[in-house]
């Protein structure tokens, strides 16, 4: 198997490609687990509960017109919107997402930054209850 680049990544949110602003982009996948032990049990038993799916970006802030402060920042509290993540720059994974963090850093001796997270909340439409879509 190739290995692949982080520089080819692509990320589009609401329709906008933030790959141009972003140092990283983290996609993680987490099942929560009910545990399932009887009484009769030696060791404890857990069942794994439904699968969620969160995007993590941070990268360099900037405030134009269709850049990634308009566009997060618009959708604060609102409907989940269709994003995409593509580690290679191809095969990727998309689905619908809401907003769930969004945070702006202006460290006297830096430049301004931002990070933002993401949950996943639909495969083909927004609150749909599927999985994100991998291809």
């Amino acid at each position: 198997m190739a290995r692949v680049h982080g520089k080819d990544a692509d990320f589009t949110f609401d329709s906008i490609a933030m790959e141009s602003w972003l140092n990283s982009v983290t996609l993680n996948f987490t099942v929560p687990e009910a545990e399932i032990t009887a009484f009769s049990d030696v060791y404890q038993n857990y069942l794994a509960g439904k699968p969620t799916a969160q995007v993590t970006i941070d990268g360099s802030w900037d405030s134009a017109a269709s850049g990634p402060d308009e566009t997060i920042f618009a959708e604060l509290g609102l409907d989940a919107e269709e994003w995409d993540f593509e580690p290679a720059g191809s095969t990727g994974y998309d689905g619908f997402a809401i907003v769930n963090s969004y945070s702006i850093t202006a460290a006297i001796n830096a430049p301004v930054s931002f990070s933002a997270s993401f949950r996943h909340n639909g495969g083909a439409a927004e609150a749909d209850g599927a999985a994100p879509t991998r291809g």
